[in-house]
């Protein structure tokens, strides 16, 4: 396991930790999820910018629900 050290102003320290015990979580694992969270609407809103990409140019195909049910054998 490796530790990353983040400064924080007295503001954002105070802030933090205090949010942190309002969710009843330690700080690191506030922060953790925080980045966490940031990296999935990372990838959600390149797979959207994708979408429209291809929607835009017509390259959009739809696969009706009982195509997504055998392809996932269901």
């Amino acid at each position: 396991m490796s530790t990353i050290t983040v400064r924080l102003n007295s503001e954002e320290a105070r802030i933090y930790k205090e949010y942190a015990e309002f969710k009843n979580i330690p700080l690191s694992t506030l922060m953790k999820e925080a980045l966490e969270e940031k990296i999935e609407d990372e990838i959600d809103l390149r797979a959207i910018l994708a979408y429209e990409e291809r929607l835009k140019n017509d390259e959009v195909g739809y696969i009706s629900f009982d195509e997504v049910k055998k392809r996932l054998e269901i």
